[in-house]
């Protein structure tokens, strides 16, 4: 079997892959990561391997069991609650923010990754999809000025990368929940904070409705 895996960096690449599995719902929520059998696949030691589930249980995808196994973390609903509440307000925020300090070559930027983010899904790349769907975000809030806020998105954004995933969306309804990043961006653009509010609302309590 060819290897999926270059020398490179090999920590790295294998916490991309695993991401990217989980993410695409390959490996699912209070499943156990398996791996002997990635470690055959992706052609490395569990070294590498060890060290990506690592990364991946800090950014908050997987959960590590002292001395044993990994599992993919599982979003609760009452947890999809309280991520949605919280990230409502952060997001408004955020967005007002950005408006503030962001040049035109920023809202560009959002545009370019909204774009490339709707194309992969009409590809059929879910995974990747929703990794962009999360860096739309990112941007926004690392664009905000405020270094706090821009933390808190940081730790946030696995949990809120689990909640869309475990809404299950056909292709057609991602495509429509994406369109919406520029409707978003041309309210910014244009200062319309009440209107901001209202596309913000309308995307973020989808995302816990969607997944009740």
């Amino acid at each position: 079997m060819e290897q999926l895996i270059t020398r490179k960096n090999l920590s790295d690449q294998v916490h991309d892959h695993i991401k990217r599995m989980i993410l695409s719902g390959e490996l699912k929520g209070g499943e156990r990561v398996p791996e002997a059998s990635l470690s055959k696949l992706f052609g490395v030691s569990r070294t590498p391997l060890r060290e990506a589930l690592k990364k991946l249980s800090d950014y908050g995808l997987i959960y590590l069991k002292p001395r044993s196994y990994a599992e993919v973390v599982i979003i609760t609903e009452d947890e999809a609650r309280q991520i949605a509440e919280v990230r409502l307000d952060l997001e408004i925020l955020a967005a007002k923010l950005f408006i503030k300090n962001a040049a035109p070559e920023d809202f560009q930027e959002l545009r370019n990754i909204s774009e490339q983010c709707l194309k992969l899904n009409e590809e059929g790349d879910k995974g990747a999809s929703f990794e962009l769907d999360s860096l739309f975000h990112m941007k926004i809030a690392e664009g905000c000025g405020n270094f706090c806020l821009y933390e808190i998105f940081e730790k946030l954004d696995a949990r809120i990368q689990l909640l869309r995933l475990n809404q299950k969306l056909t292709q057609s309804s991602l495509a429509d929940y994406i369109k919406q990043h520029s409707i978003l961006i041309a309210a910014m653009e244009k200062g319309e904070g009440n209107l901001i509010e209202s596309i913000l609302t309308s995307h973020i309590i989808h995302d816990f409705h969607a997944s009740s």
